[in-house]
């Protein structure tokens, strides 16, 4: 074979050998990059979630008090309608004995 022939092939083989450990180490740098990225957007969702699931929480929590607030609050207003409908009774039966007595004098 001619060694200039050889040469070529071998220099030919060399500058594919080099391009190709280029290329990977341009796919392996892409690669890094990406799999930062998946890793940074993870950590960002687990931070998301906490933040929501604490949001949640502390919202369950205060509907709840709100709840606890409102049933105690119309409890009272209960009370106070019954206390109104018997004063209102006692009243119209005073009115209903008063303007009867009338009637019989």
């Amino acid at each position: 074979m001619n060694p200039a022939l050889e040469e070529d092939e071998d220099a030919a083989e060399k500058f594919s050998l080099e391009l190709e450990m280029k290329q990977l180490g341009e796919l392996q740098e892409s690669r890094n990059e990406l799999l930062s990225r998946v890793s940074n957007l993870k950590r960002d969702l687990q931070d998301w979630r906490f933040k929501l699931d604490n949001q949640v929480k502390s919202y369950r929590s205060e509907l709840g008090d709100l709840r606890k607030t409102l049933n105690t609050e119309v409890g009272a207003l209960r009370k106070e309608f019954q206390d109104l409908r018997a004063t209102l009774k006692q009243q119209l039966e005073a009115t209903a004995a008063i303007a009867g007595e009338g009637d019989g004098n």
